[in-house]
């Protein structure tokens, strides 16, 4: 079981779609997924059209027992043969959770329950667009991490800040966490603006940890977004594309790549 948390720092930069894209990447390729969605916004759990359940990740968090974990997974109406989603759903109450002084010693509650996530072949984590205690409980659960971003100088200052927090939570309660890759996000191809953040955060953190081919901006992922589908199933051109980056991505995070 290869557990990825998702997190950005800005909203609006595609984290969700990141996490639904690899999601949808992995059911067409037979995999069996979770899609933790960690985010109070709970906009993974709305987009998989997951059914609702007896708890949810606050009840997970709150008592991180193999009872709660059973009562809170549910299946969802989003999926495509031969693999299969389930979901970890969200909730509006779990920004209670999110609260984070930095004067306290973290004590992960998500990494005691992974061991009750046993079966799936994939995790993901759909953390917050914030460094809240949700997504330090989603970096402390996880093998590898994925920063997401669009190439933009907001876009870029936050990933400098999640690359820090990534090796700070490695260094004090989880030296297993490697840093996957950046993913950047909404490319658009002729905006000299896009090509020069990209250049820039290539320059800071190495060409190898930016993750390739870009995604580039199409309006096939606000379509499946707006049909309750995945990419995979959008057949135009713009969805075929996306679906490739996301199917490469893929086999970067099976194969272990930092």
């Amino acid at each position: 079981m290869l557990v990825v948390s998702v997190l950005s720092l800005k909203g609006g930069v595609g984290k969700t779609s990141v996490v639904l894209g690899l999601a949808g990447a992995a059911t067409v390729r037979g995999l069996a997924t979770l899609v933790i969605d960690l985010d109070p916004q709970g906009n993974a759990t709305s987009l998989l059209a997951a059914q609702p359940g007896k708890a949810g990740a606050a009840e997970v968090l709150a008592n991180p027992t193999r009872t709660t974990v059973e009562a809170a997974l549910t299946p969802c109406d989003w999926e495509v043969a031969p693999g299969e989603v389930d979901v970890l759903p969200s909730h509006p109450n779990l920004i209670r959770f999110d609260a984070w002084t930095g004067r306290t010693v973290l004590q992960p509650k998500l990494a005691r329950a992974r061991q009750f996530f046993a079966g799936y072949d994939l995790v993901l984590i759909d953390c917050p667009p914030s460094l809240g205690a949700l997504a330090r409980e989603a970096l402390a659960a996880s093998d590898l991490a994925l920063v997401v971003t669009t190439p933009s100088f907001f876009g870029a200052q936050g990933v400098e800040r999640a690359v820090a927090e990534i090796d700070e939570i490695r260094k004090t309660v989880n030296r297993g966490l490697r840093l996957a890759g950046i993913v950047i996000n909404r490319v658009r191809s002729v905006a000299e603006e896009h090509a020069y953040r990209t250049h820039e955060l290539a320059d800071i953190y190495g060409r190898v940890s930016i993750l390739t081919p870009l995604i580039p901006e199409r309006i096939a992922v606000q379509q499946a977004e707006g049909t309750g589908q995945p990419i995979q199933l959008i057949k135009s051109e713009g969805g075929r594309e996306v679906a490739a980056v996301y199917d490469i991505y893929l086999d970067r995070l099976l194969a272990g790549e930092a």
